[in-house]
Protein backbone atom coordinates (compact mmCIF):
# COMPACT_ATOMS: atom_id res chain seq x y z
CA UNK A 1 0.00 0.00 0.00
CA UNK A 2 3.37 2.38 0.71
CA UNK A 3 4.17 1.83 -2.67
CA UNK A 4 1.32 2.71 -4.40
CA UNK A 5 1.23 5.85 -2.23
CA UNK A 6 4.88 7.37 -2.92
CA UNK A 7 4.36 6.90 -6.25
CA UNK A 8 1.35 8.50 -6.68
CA UNK A 9 3.00 11.08 -4.48
CA UNK A 10 5.68 11.23 -6.77
CA UNK A 11 3.37 11.80 -9.77
CA UNK A 12 1.55 14.31 -8.36
CA UNK A 13 4.94 16.27 -7.16
CA UNK A 14 6.43 15.91 -10.95
CA UNK A 15 2.97 17.29 -12.22
CA UNK A 16 3.74 20.57 -9.86
CA UNK A 17 7.63 20.81 -10.48
CA UNK A 18 6.12 22.20 -14.28
CA UNK A 19 3.88 24.01 -12.99
CA UNK A 20 6.06 25.93 -10.71
CA UNK A 21 8.68 26.40 -13.45
CA UNK A 22 6.09 27.52 -15.54
CA UNK A 23 4.87 30.39 -13.02
CA UNK A 24 8.61 31.46 -11.97
CA UNK A 25 9.24 31.89 -15.70
CA UNK A 26 6.31 33.47 -17.09
CA UNK A 27 3.85 34.29 -14.45
CA UNK A 28 5.79 35.51 -11.69
CA UNK A 29 7.72 38.75 -10.90
CA UNK A 30 10.23 36.88 -8.62
CA UNK A 31 10.39 33.75 -6.28
CA UNK A 32 9.28 35.21 -3.60
CA UNK A 33 5.88 35.92 -4.67
CA UNK A 34 5.67 31.93 -5.27
CA UNK A 35 6.67 31.55 -1.51
CA UNK A 36 3.52 33.77 -0.04
CA UNK A 37 1.23 32.31 -2.13
CA UNK A 38 2.56 29.03 -0.64
CA UNK A 39 2.45 30.40 2.98
CA UNK A 40 -1.29 31.73 2.48
CA UNK A 41 -2.50 28.41 0.83
CA UNK A 42 -0.90 26.22 3.62
CA UNK A 43 -1.85 27.79 6.80
CA UNK A 44 -5.32 28.08 5.39
CA UNK A 45 -5.28 24.43 5.23
CA UNK A 46 -3.59 23.76 8.28
CA UNK A 47 -6.00 25.88 10.22
CA UNK A 48 -9.16 23.39 8.91
CA UNK A 49 -7.28 20.67 9.22
CA UNK A 50 -6.77 21.89 13.03
CA UNK A 51 -9.98 23.45 13.34
CA UNK A 52 -11.92 20.30 12.04
CA UNK A 53 -9.57 17.44 14.38
CA UNK A 54 -7.67 19.58 16.89
CA UNK A 55 -5.03 18.04 18.77
CA UNK A 56 -5.45 14.86 20.36
CA UNK A 57 -5.55 14.29 24.04
CA UNK A 58 -3.00 13.03 25.89
CA UNK A 59 -0.22 13.94 23.61
CA UNK A 60 3.46 14.69 24.95
CA UNK A 61 5.03 18.05 23.40
CA UNK A 62 7.88 16.56 21.81
CA UNK A 63 6.12 14.69 19.18
CA UNK A 64 4.19 17.81 18.65
CA UNK A 65 7.43 20.06 18.68
CA UNK A 66 9.17 17.58 15.76
CA UNK A 67 6.32 18.18 13.49
CA UNK A 68 6.58 21.53 13.66
CA UNK A 69 10.76 21.09 13.18
CA UNK A 70 9.80 18.79 9.91
CA UNK A 71 7.99 22.25 8.49
CA UNK A 72 10.78 24.05 8.87
CA UNK A 73 12.92 21.96 8.01
CA UNK A 74 11.09 21.51 4.84
CA UNK A 75 10.37 24.59 4.05
CA UNK A 76 13.72 25.48 3.97
CA UNK A 77 14.37 22.53 1.70
CA UNK A 78 11.66 23.84 -0.54
CA UNK A 79 12.81 27.64 -0.40
CA UNK A 80 16.38 26.27 -1.65
CA UNK A 81 14.93 24.00 -4.52
CA UNK A 82 12.35 26.60 -6.27
CA UNK A 83 15.38 29.34 -5.99
CA UNK A 84 17.06 26.01 -7.83
CA UNK A 85 14.33 26.05 -10.09
CA UNK A 86 15.00 29.66 -10.95
CA UNK A 87 18.73 28.96 -12.21
CA UNK A 88 18.63 25.42 -14.07
CA UNK A 89 15.98 23.45 -16.13
CA UNK A 90 13.28 21.78 -14.59
CA UNK A 91 14.36 18.24 -14.69
CA UNK A 92 18.06 19.22 -13.76
CA UNK A 93 17.20 20.72 -11.17
CA UNK A 94 14.56 18.45 -9.31
CA UNK A 95 16.52 15.01 -9.84
CA UNK A 96 19.59 17.41 -7.99
CA UNK A 97 17.19 17.63 -4.82
CA UNK A 98 16.30 14.11 -4.95
CA UNK A 99 19.20 13.06 -3.58
CA UNK A 100 17.34 13.13 0.03
CA UNK A 101 16.95 9.36 0.59
CA UNK A 102 20.60 9.49 1.11
CA UNK A 103 20.46 11.77 3.89
CA UNK A 104 17.50 10.16 5.36
CA UNK A 105 18.54 6.57 4.94
CA UNK A 106 21.80 7.65 7.14
CA UNK A 107 19.48 9.14 9.48
CA UNK A 108 17.21 6.09 10.04
CA UNK A 109 20.28 3.94 10.36
CA UNK A 110 21.65 5.74 13.41
CA UNK A 111 18.04 7.22 15.01
CA UNK A 112 15.33 5.00 14.17
CA UNK A 113 17.42 1.54 14.05
CA UNK A 114 16.21 0.88 10.09
CA UNK A 115 19.31 -1.29 8.86
CA UNK A 116 20.56 -1.41 5.27
CA UNK A 117 21.23 -4.30 3.49
CA UNK A 118 24.47 -3.92 1.38
CA UNK A 119 22.71 -3.54 -2.18
CA UNK A 120 21.01 -0.64 -0.77
CA UNK A 121 24.44 1.14 0.63
CA UNK A 122 25.24 0.45 -3.29
CA UNK A 123 22.18 2.12 -3.91
CA UNK A 124 23.09 5.05 -2.43
CA UNK A 125 26.18 5.88 -4.21
CA UNK A 126 24.13 5.21 -7.57
CA UNK A 127 22.06 7.70 -6.56
CA UNK A 128 24.80 10.60 -5.53
CA UNK A 129 26.51 9.49 -9.18
CA UNK A 130 23.11 9.98 -10.94
CA UNK A 131 22.62 13.46 -9.38
CA UNK A 132 26.30 14.45 -9.87
CA UNK A 133 25.99 13.52 -13.84
CA UNK A 134 22.41 15.64 -14.20
CA UNK A 135 24.59 18.82 -12.54
CA UNK A 136 26.82 18.83 -15.27
CA UNK A 137 26.03 20.84 -18.44
CA UNK A 138 26.55 18.04 -21.00
CA UNK A 139 25.52 20.83 -23.93
CA UNK A 140 28.00 23.51 -23.23
CA UNK A 141 31.27 23.38 -25.07
CA UNK A 142 34.31 22.88 -22.31
CA UNK A 143 31.81 23.13 -19.26
CA UNK A 144 30.23 19.76 -18.97
CA UNK A 145 32.19 19.06 -16.34
CA UNK A 146 32.06 21.70 -14.11
CA UNK A 147 28.71 21.56 -11.72
CA UNK A 148 26.20 24.82 -12.28
CA UNK A 149 25.95 27.22 -10.25
CA UNK A 150 22.75 25.83 -8.90
CA UNK A 151 23.95 22.61 -7.80
CA UNK A 152 25.35 23.69 -4.08
CA UNK A 153 21.53 25.46 -3.81
CA UNK A 154 19.47 22.19 -5.02
CA UNK A 155 21.98 19.86 -2.69
CA UNK A 156 21.06 22.50 0.32
CA UNK A 157 17.75 21.74 -0.56
CA UNK A 158 17.71 17.94 -0.74
CA UNK A 159 19.80 18.03 2.92
CA UNK A 160 16.49 20.01 3.67
CA UNK A 161 13.99 17.78 2.85
CA UNK A 162 15.40 14.55 3.68
CA UNK A 163 15.72 15.61 7.43
CA UNK A 164 12.06 17.24 6.85
CA UNK A 165 10.81 13.48 6.25
CA UNK A 166 12.98 11.61 8.99
CA UNK A 167 11.25 14.37 11.47
CA UNK A 168 7.94 13.28 9.63
CA UNK A 169 8.50 9.85 10.50
CA UNK A 170 9.70 10.48 14.37
CA UNK A 171 6.58 12.66 14.76
CA UNK A 172 4.27 10.22 12.92
CA UNK A 173 5.00 7.61 15.20
CA UNK A 174 2.81 9.42 18.07
CA UNK A 175 0.67 11.24 16.33
CA UNK A 176 -2.02 10.56 13.28
CA UNK A 177 -1.15 11.81 10.07
CA UNK A 178 -3.86 14.94 9.82
CA UNK A 179 -1.80 16.36 12.90
CA UNK A 180 1.62 15.94 11.36
CA UNK A 181 0.72 17.61 7.97
CA UNK A 182 -1.00 20.69 10.08
CA UNK A 183 1.66 20.93 12.38
CA UNK A 184 4.32 20.44 8.94
CA UNK A 185 2.66 22.91 6.69
CA UNK A 186 2.46 25.59 9.43
CA UNK A 187 6.52 25.22 10.13
CA UNK A 188 6.82 25.50 5.93
CA UNK A 189 4.69 28.72 6.17
CA UNK A 190 6.87 30.53 8.87
CA UNK A 191 9.94 29.69 7.06
CA UNK A 192 7.97 31.01 3.43
CA UNK A 193 6.53 34.35 5.27
CA UNK A 194 10.02 35.26 5.71
CA UNK A 195 9.37 36.28 2.36
CA UNK A 196 6.30 38.53 2.67
CA UNK A 197 7.49 42.20 2.07
CA UNK A 198 5.15 44.55 1.57
CA UNK A 199 6.31 44.69 -2.40
CA UNK A 200 5.85 40.95 -2.52
CA UNK A 201 2.50 41.36 -1.47
CA UNK A 202 1.58 44.07 -3.77
CA UNK A 203 3.08 41.49 -6.60
CA UNK A 204 0.87 38.81 -5.78
CA UNK A 205 -2.16 40.87 -5.88
CA UNK A 206 -1.39 42.25 -9.06
CA UNK A 207 -0.57 38.18 -10.59
CA UNK A 208 -4.09 36.74 -9.16
CA UNK A 209 -5.96 39.52 -10.98
CA UNK A 210 -4.55 37.40 -14.11
CA UNK A 211 -6.69 34.64 -15.40
CA UNK A 212 -3.92 32.44 -16.20
CA UNK A 213 -1.50 33.05 -13.74
CA UNK A 214 -4.49 32.71 -10.83
CA UNK A 215 -5.55 29.58 -12.22
CA UNK A 216 -1.61 27.67 -12.40
CA UNK A 217 -1.10 29.19 -8.84
CA UNK A 218 -4.67 27.29 -7.73
CA UNK A 219 -4.07 24.16 -9.71
CA UNK A 220 -0.17 24.24 -9.33
CA UNK A 221 0.34 25.19 -5.91
CA UNK A 222 -3.14 25.01 -4.18
CA UNK A 223 -4.37 21.38 -4.94
CA UNK A 224 -1.74 18.67 -6.40
CA UNK A 225 0.75 19.90 -4.05
CA UNK A 226 -1.70 19.10 -1.07
CA UNK A 227 -2.60 15.61 -2.37
CA UNK A 228 0.66 15.08 -3.13
CA UNK A 229 2.03 15.75 0.41
CA UNK A 230 -1.05 14.11 2.33
CA UNK A 231 -0.37 10.62 -0.12
CA UNK A 232 3.64 11.21 1.06
CA UNK A 233 3.17 11.70 4.72
CA UNK A 234 0.38 8.37 4.88
CA UNK A 235 3.18 6.36 2.78
CA UNK A 236 5.78 7.73 5.67
CA UNK A 237 3.37 6.40 8.11
CA UNK A 238 3.10 3.18 7.20
CA UNK A 239 6.53 1.75 5.81
CA UNK A 240 9.97 2.45 6.55
CA UNK A 241 11.19 6.49 6.11
CA UNK A 242 14.61 5.02 4.00
CA UNK A 243 11.90 3.45 1.78
CA UNK A 244 9.49 5.22 1.35
CA UNK A 245 11.79 8.32 0.14
CA UNK A 246 13.42 6.01 -2.34
CA UNK A 247 9.92 6.16 -3.90
CA UNK A 248 9.65 9.11 -4.09
CA UNK A 249 12.40 10.33 -5.22
CA UNK A 250 10.99 9.10 -8.48
CA UNK A 251 9.75 12.16 -9.08
CA UNK A 252 12.67 13.50 -11.62
CA UNK A 253 11.19 10.27 -13.93
CA UNK A 254 7.46 11.31 -14.16
CA UNK A 255 9.05 15.26 -14.45
CA UNK A 256 11.78 14.40 -17.56
CA UNK A 257 9.13 12.63 -19.22
CA UNK A 258 6.06 15.31 -18.53
CA UNK A 259 8.49 18.86 -19.56
CA UNK A 260 10.28 17.12 -22.29
CA UNK A 261 6.87 16.60 -23.92
CA UNK A 262 5.70 20.00 -23.22
CA UNK A 263 9.42 21.67 -24.65
CA UNK A 264 8.61 20.14 -28.08
CA UNK A 265 7.97 22.23 -31.03
CA UNK A 266 3.87 21.10 -30.76
CA UNK A 267 3.47 22.14 -27.15
CA UNK A 268 6.47 24.70 -26.56
CA UNK A 269 5.00 25.71 -23.05
CA UNK A 270 8.55 24.74 -21.24
CA UNK A 271 12.38 25.78 -21.79
CA UNK A 272 14.34 22.29 -21.66
CA UNK A 273 17.14 21.34 -23.73
CA UNK A 274 16.03 19.09 -26.29
CA UNK A 275 19.89 18.57 -28.08
CA UNK A 276 20.55 15.01 -28.45
CA UNK A 277 23.76 15.24 -26.04
CA UNK A 278 21.42 16.98 -23.46
CA UNK A 279 18.77 14.51 -23.96
CA UNK A 280 20.62 11.88 -23.57
CA UNK A 281 23.09 12.87 -20.28
CA UNK A 282 19.87 13.59 -18.65
CA UNK A 283 18.45 10.13 -19.55
CA UNK A 284 20.94 8.20 -18.31
CA UNK A 285 21.20 10.39 -15.00
CA UNK A 286 17.63 10.07 -14.00
CA UNK A 287 17.85 6.30 -15.03
CA UNK A 288 20.80 5.82 -12.48
CA UNK A 289 19.07 8.02 -9.82
CA UNK A 290 15.81 5.82 -10.29
CA UNK A 291 17.77 2.62 -10.30
CA UNK A 292 19.18 3.80 -7.12
CA UNK A 293 16.53 4.52 -5.33
CA UNK A 294 14.44 1.24 -6.75
CA UNK A 295 17.14 -0.77 -5.22
CA UNK A 296 17.13 1.14 -2.04
CA UNK A 297 13.13 0.11 -1.58
CA UNK A 298 13.94 -3.73 -3.29
CA UNK A 299 16.82 -4.45 -1.45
Amino acid sequence: MWVLLALGSAVCFGFVSVVDKRLLYHHLPGVSVLYLWIALVLTVYAAAVLAATGIPEGVATPPLAVALASGLATGVGLALMFLGLKLEEASRAIAITQIYPVFVAVLAVLFLGETLAPLQWAAIGLVVLGAMLISLRGDVPGGALRPTRGTPVLVGGGFGLGLGFFAAKFALEGLPVATVFALQQLGVSLVFALFARPRVWRQLFHTLKQRNSLLLLLVGEGFLPIVAIVLGLWAISLGPVSLVTAFLATRPLFLFLLATLLSSSRWQLMEESLSRKSLALKFVSIVMIVAGVGALGMA
